[in-house]
């Protein structure tokens, strides 16, 4: 058949089908039903039977009216078509038909042309068919344009081999030089498996074409080495335009989403739940992937789906939505009314700030914000109803019936009042067992590791892990849930990634070590065991270690190490693993006196005798007054550093202790170092006196 024949494309041996007559119509028509069907009924509508549009005379056209229409179609179109019959393949397979393939490619913006090495039948499979080339498996949208095939990853391994195979040596088919050629020529990619590889049917072939040249090797390797350079170009062209198509489609179905999610909406509204749409709309999608009930709204599978919404798919998933708005409402009445109960517990923590500051002594153990929070008449007027209003000024903070907020070191360590005495005796000692967090405070000490650390009244009272807790840890309030994602008791600033939590003392314990060698200090003074912190401070005697002389006593002749009570304490914990039988001697009054002026000395001799030797900190023994207890409060500071914060955070230069900074209570006084001596006996030196 030639190009220009108009004969028709139907096999003429072929017996043309039979044409279906149209039913009759009428009362002829209707009778012939109801006869046929049995039925006596006489006045039965009559129904018009509809035929099938078929094309099966579509063959028998003549060619310039089938290229014609063909010419309007795609090129996967026609490649379909093609394999419809055998005499459309014969047809649109053939040389003459380079036309119809050519208008449809054309109605493909931007593509790249057909490569002339390729065939426009395999230029349309190639680009715009989705499966594999190898075992045709669908919806496989992983193509290599510079290898020109698509393959599942499963072919990919089959088909394609690395090019470390072609590396000198390591194919055995394959001479070396023959190697290094191929290496040239051949097209490679690393689209599937990550690595350089080529089809092995290309190489396979290209071996061939080298063999079959051997004497004009050079001229065939030029114009392959040409044509390789064309086919990459090529390649890159083809990225971009595949880039763009899928782009377009992104587009394209983000668009129809958004269309669908706005028409939901739209139905959602009449339905009554616009207020719960502006919710998701607002929401976090941190917290919302915290929440396994529900997901997001644009998120939602009926939702999210790129389909136009009718209203037969509206009646199809209209209760599913129902649902799901009904659980988003429930959720929202529950966040909106944990947005109101925090926005009061914020008004009534500043009530409650400013009552502190104007009414109280900021070195007594004041409650913190959880505490008033939790505090019985703070707490009814922070759950009243959603619906009424509810203000809170200072004097709120003294409760309806003029109480103020009950101690916590009473209630928290089970002493009564009259029992909150023995709280100061020097022989009360606590260590804290959170030893970790002390080391994470941004002003802790040399001995911050330390477990056997010693408190005594009122550090153990005022001690920051009694009031401090990590973001994300449990602490066990129960009775304040999200208490961990709360910013108004953030407290980064005295240990990153601290916050405040209700006080406690679950971590503190009686240090009983501690405590026995305390007993022995006071003995060796000829105090009573009811002695208080204060009074022992006060009278501040020198002590040194008998078990570190193995018993033997101040005799003017033997050096001892001198040190204070509370560093005797430190002492038999650390060297002595705070052993019960330890028992210590006081020093004479005059050799105390010599021991002071020594122990002002002794940080210049060390430092003179090494200069790269441990030196005590700059104590900090201040906290400001405006920051207590507030996110940006910065712990305790010297005198130097609190003028600068007043500088910096509060623009006030004139600062008065008492009011604008206070002492701060968690801090023991400062200890000196020990300093080696020869003290005389303290009973010969009363003698001397008394003579």
């Amino acid at each position: 058949m030639t190009k220009n024949s108009k004969e028709p494309l139907s096999n003429q041996k072929r017996a043309s089908k039979r044409l279906k007559i149209e039913p009759e119509e009428g009362p002829a028509l209707s009778n012939k039903l109801t006869k046929k069907a049995g039925h006596p009924k006489q006045d039965a509508p009559a129904k018009r039977m509809q035929s099938r549009a078929k094309l099966s005379m579509l063959p028998s056209l003549p060619l310039d009216i089938l290229f014609e229409i063909f010419g309007h179609l795609l090129p996967l179109d026609i490649l379909h078509l093609a394999r419809t019959t055998k005499e459309f393949r014969r047809l649109l397979m053939h040389k003459n038909s380079t036309t119809v393939w050519m208008s449809a490619f054309s109605q493909i913006p931007a593509m790249p042309e057909c490569p002339e090495d390729v065939s426009y039948p395999a230029w349309a499979h190639l680009a715009f068919e989705n499966c594999c080339h190898n075992c045709f498996a669908t919806n496989v949208r992983n193509i290599s344009w510079i290898l020109r095939t698509r393959l599942c990853l499963k072919c990919a391994k089959i088909c394609l081999e690395d090019a470390d195979t072609f590396k000198p040596g390591k194919n055995a088919e394959i001479d070396d030089d023959t190697v290094e050629k191929l290496l040239e020529i051949l097209p490679f990619d690393d689209k599937y498996l990550g690595a350089e590889c080529c089809l092995i049917s290309d190489r396979k072939q290209m071996v061939e074409e080298l063999k079959r040249h051997q004497e004009d090797r050079a001229e065939f390797l030029e114009k392959t080495e040409n044509a390789l350079d064309f086919r990459i170009d090529h390649a890159v062209l083809c990225e971009v335009w595949a880039q763009s198509l899928a782009d377009e489609r992104e587009q394209e179905l983000d668009t129809i989403k958004t269309e669908r999610r706005d028409a939901i909406s739209a139905k959602l509204v009449e339905m009554g739940y616009a207020e719960e749409l502006d919710f998701l709309d607002e929401y976090d999608d941190h917290a919302r992937n915290r929440l396994p009930d529900y997901p997001a709204f644009d998120r939602h599978p009926l939702v999210r789906q790129p389909k136009p919404l009718k209203d037969k798919n509206w009646n199809t998933i209209k209760d599913k939505l129902r649902d799901y708005m009904e659980i988003v409402k429930a959720h929202r009445i529950r966040t909106d009314r944990e947005t109101l109960i925090w926005a009061r517990r914020g008004r009534a923590r500043l009530a409650w700030f400013t009552y502190r500051n104007k009414e109280c002594d900021l070195q007594d153990l004041l409650p913190n914000q959880i505490d008033i929070w939790l505090w019985k008449p703070v707490n009814d007027l922070i759950e009243q109803p959603s619906e009424r209003t509810t203000s809170f000024h200072p004097k709120m903070a003294r409760g309806k019936d003029g109480s103020a907020p009950p101690s916590r070191a009473s209630e928290s360590l089970g002493f009564g009042v009259r029992e909150f005495d023995d709280l100061e005796r020097a022989t009360c000692v606590f260590s804290c067992a959170q030893d970790f967090y002390h080391m994470c405070y941004k002003d802790a000490g040399p001995d911050a590791d330390c477990k056997e650390s010693c408190m005594w009244f009122p550090e153990f009272v005022h001690h920051p892990c009694n009031a401090l807790a990590r973001y994300g840890y449990d602490d066990g309030e129960g009775a304040m849930p999200n208490l961990g994602s709360c910013k108004m008791v953030e407290a980064h600033h005295e240990g990153k990634g601290f916050r405040r939590r209700q006080w406690s003392t679950r971590w503190l314990y009686f240090n009983d070590k501690a405590s026995r060698t305390v007993r022995s200090i006071l003995n060796a003074c000829g105090m009573p065991l009811s002695t208080r912190v204060q009074q022992l401070d006060q009278t501040d005697p020198r002590l040194v270690c008998l078990k570190c002389s193995f018993g033997a006593k101040c005799d003017g002749e033997r050096y001892f190490s001198v040190m204070t009570w509370r560093t005797a304490v430190e002492h038999n914990l650390k060297k002595h693993f705070g052993d019960g039988q330890t028992t210590f001697q006081r020093i004479s009054t005059a050799d105390a006196n010599t021991a002071r002026i020594l122990e002002e000395a002794e940080p210049a001799r060390r430092l003179a005798t090494n200069p790269n030797c441990h030196q005590k900190p700059e104590p900090k023994p201040w906290r400001c007054s405006l920051c207590k207890d507030r996110a940006k409060e910065r712990g305790a500071l010297t005198l130097t550093e609190m003028q600068k914060h007043y500088d910096s955070c509060h623009d006030k230069s004139d600062i008065e202790e008492g009011v604008d900074y206070y002492r701060a209570l968690d801090r023991p006084p400062p200890q000196p170092y020990q300093v080696k001596m020869k003290p005389r006996d303290p009973g010969s030196c009363v003698e001397v006196t008394n003579a």
